[in-house]
């Protein structure tokens, strides 16, 4: 068996928390384009929903404010969407809550029970709904209007301040709404090939400064540096809202994880090489040719020239391996954005929306056991702290329950972040901003504009941090909700500290039951689930190319279009879990985090392999009697079975060091692999067939020899490399 020798790229992780957090923090919180654009309407939308809650004397305001703050923004449909389904959100929450008050609200017995059982079913509706807008607005509402009915009456008032709390909430909606409106008249912009173009623009600009032998841009490293620590969340939440074709969609988001991955191959040659060797300088100067034809023919259907794949590194001390990464991710960039990889108009069953997609709830809502353990625990963290606070009979500090919603994820290395950006913001919303514009500022305003000042301010803070990657935006949502919580729950100045405490210790009593739950009755880090997913993920992969289908059958299809699906959001899920690794701690942290750069890498080849098998995928469903006749579609076969075999030895090598957790279990020798070379594999098949192709027969050939050199370095890389090794 031939085998392709591969030099990893070194892509440094911290191994200390303390190491990488300052770093981190500059970056995340540094300007980038379009963010001043984002935090302006941000704050218009807070502030004016804010005086309107002022000046009509709204209570339980907050809710309001905060909803204004944080409605979708990524354009103007999924903003209207948004806003929708949140004011839909809001009348079921304000139909729910009196009804069941009025049944069970009166005795202490069924009181407790509604409330256990409304707070599961917001648990089990944030994890099943199909729309989390929904879900998570159903919750926060939900569990601020249960505040209200721990009350002991009249009934009616309960129900007043039930209504106003949704009118709150409804107002803020609309508010947000119109601002984007304004702005959207006013301003178009694609902000994800903005996004893509200002990367690339900064790669170039460093292939610039090596070609011509000068010192490296201060800004272009810094700007890499912060974009490889921000990442491509930001674009990737832009892509899901968009209202475009699902195939447009899939190629754009393959664009953003090639150029996410060149980014950081780009950060780390800007720093760990200020110079390139003369023999390098030449190729620095052609791939930044080539960097600048992408740009140009981003925003036009034509194309950039296409350049092949290469991924043999060079040998020898002198060799700069980032340098080779960088040529092999943005070879494949044309290949994703050429006509090539676009499906035949005839699968566009594959690429429209499936019949459930409009569905209520997901797929395994009701048969996943997971869906109802992560519902029981939640439920139980935040009755604990309804027990505490009932029990003290301390209503202030039931804003303990919401947190619980707000801190609850999918799993404990998710939650654990979530708990310290919520315990960061609370203690920066709360004591510093809300507390101490009570103590400081407050007393000496008599003006709604003086208050407006204040609130602008905080907001702006609070909207900058938002507008972060979602590795700490969620800390900008906490101040933003601790400080609203204390200065526009009621429409009055508070001229008690009371309230703020209670609030602010409310917060904190939430996050330590969160922890207790989810740490120790409920484990689940998120570097095993990033794992976990991205195998299964793997096996689908094979699976779907081993998929034969005869005469386009439409169930078969279908059931190939589940795959896709299901593929693509385990995608995404294994970007979530990837973004919650760096807030763990523990004598494992370096290890994690090095399977969280391989695990990011390799995802990069998948991703792009499910978008450029698309023809090929189309080739053998709608394939005629003649052409299965041909050689080539024995080529494709015999192509589809290699492989598929690849992958699946992939996803067992994975499972077999994920069991061994680093000690031997990455060491698994080049030999195992169970096919040889897939590109050699191709190539010795043309020999075998001896026949001319079709020009469609030629371009699916160099499709598929494209995704042979894929899939070979991914191996290789699988082989060659310990999953959790830290060096």
């Amino acid at each position: 068996m031939s085998t392709v020798p591969t030099i990893a790229p070194n892509i440094p992780h911290a191994t200390r928390l303390a190491t990488w957090l300052p770093d981190f923090l500059r970056k995340e919180l540094a300007p980038y384009p379009g963010r001043v654009g984002i935090v302006a309407r941000m704050v218009i939308a807070a502030t004016i929903t804010a005086i309107l809650v002022e000046v009509f004397r709204i209570p339980g305001g907050a809710i309001g404010v905060l909803i204004a703050l944080i409605l979708s923004r990524e354009d103007i449909i999924s903003a209207t969407q948004s806003a929708f389904w949140r004011v839909f959100a809001f009348a079921l929450a304000g139909l729910f809550v009196p009804i069941g008050g009025r049944f069970f609200a009166s005795i202490p017995l069924t009181h407790f029970l509604w409330e256990a059982v409304s707070i599961f079913l917001c648990f089990f509706l944030l994890r099943t709904l199909s729309n989390f807008a929904v879900g998570s607005t159903l919750s926060l509402v939900i569990t601020n209007i249960l505040a209200i009915w721990y009350l002991p009456g009249p009934a009616s008032h309960n129900v007043e301040l039930t209504l106003w709390q949704v009118a709150a909430a409804g107002l803020g909606s609309l508010v947000a709404l119109g601002v984007e409106l304004v702005f959207h008249v006013a301003q178009q912009r694609d902000e994800v090939l903005s996004g893509i173009d200002e990367r690339l623009k900064q790669m170039e600009v460093l292939m610039n400064a090596y070609a011509e032998e000068k010192p490296l841009p201060a800004e272009a490293v810094r700007e890499l540096g912060r974009y490889a620590v921000v990442g491509m969340g930001g674009l990737r939440r832009h892509l899901a809202r968009m209202a475009d074709t699902s195939q447009h969609r899939t190629q754009m988001s393959t664009l953003v994880s090639l150029v996410g991955r060149s980014i950081d191959f780009s950060a780390a040659l800007s720093t760990s090489m200020p110079q390139l060797r003369p023999e390098d300088r030449e190729r620095a100067k052609q791939l930044a040719m080539h960097i600048a034809d992408i740009r140009c023919c981003l925003p036009f259907p034509n194309q950039p020239e296409a350049k092949p794949a290469q991924w043999e590194p060079e040998k020898g001390a002198g060799a700069t391996p980032l340098l080779n990464e960088l040529e092999a991710m943005t070879s494949l960039i044309p290949a994703v954005l050429s006509g090539d990889a676009n499906p035949d108009p005839r699968l566009g069953i594959l690429e429209t929306p499936l019949e459930s997609s409009s569905r209520i709830f997901v797929r395994d809502a009701f048969a996943n056991p997971d869906h109802l353990l992560y519902a029981v625990a939640g439920t139980l963290a935040a009755m604990l702290c309804y027990i505490l606070y009932m029990g003290l009979a301390w209503p202030g500090i039931a804003t303990s329950v919401t947190t619980c919603v707000l801190t609850g994820l999918s799993n404990i290395g998710a939650s654990r972040q979530k708990q310290v950006l919520r315990v960061a913001g609370a203690v920066l919303g709360g004591f510093v901003f809300g507390m101490g514009a009570q103590i400081f500022v407050l007393p000496n305003i008599d003006t709604i504009g003086g208050f407006t000042i204040l609130l602008t301010v905080v907001t702006a803070v609070a909207a900058w941090v938002l507008t972060a990657s979602s590795r700490l935006s969620y800390a900008g949502l906490q101040i933003a909700l601790a400080f609203y919580l204390i200065t526009l729950s009621e429409p009055m100045i508070m001229t008690s500290l009371t309230v703020a405490r209670d609030r602010v210790l409310g917060v904190l009593l939430g996050i330590s039951m969160m922890w207790l739950v989810f740490e120790r009755f409920y484990p689940r880090p998120a570097s095993d689930e990033m794992v976990g997913i991205f195998i299964r993920n793997t096996l689908l992969i094979s699976d779907l190319v081993e998929t034969t289908v005869i005469d386009a059958d439409a169930p078969a299809i279908l059931r190939i279009r589940r795959k896709r699906d299901q593929i693509y959001r385990n995608f995404g899920e294994v970007n979530a879990q990837m973004d919650a690794i760096p807030f763990e701690t523990g004598p494992l942290r370096a290890g994690h985090m090095a399977a969280r750069d391989r695990i990011r890498r390799w995802q990069t080849a998948e991703r792009t392999f499910y978008l450029l098998e698309a023809p090929l995928l189309q080739f053998r469903v709608y394939a005629d009697s003649a052409q299965r006749d041909r050689a080539f579609y024995r080529l494709e076969d015999r192509f589809r079975s290699a492989c598929g075999q690849l992958f699946r030895w992939v996803a067992e090598s994975l499972e077999l060091q994920v069991k061994k957790q680093g000690v031997n279990g990455g060491e698994v020798a080049l030999s195992l692999i169970p096919v040889r070379s897939l590109t050699e594999f191709l190539d010795s098949m043309l020999k075998e067939y001896e026949c001319d192709f079709t020009e469609r027969e030629e371009a699916l050939f160099r499709m598929a020899r494209t995704l042979a050199v894929l899939v070979d370095r991914m191996a290789h890389e699988v082989a060659a490399e310990p999953l959790f090794a830290a060096e």
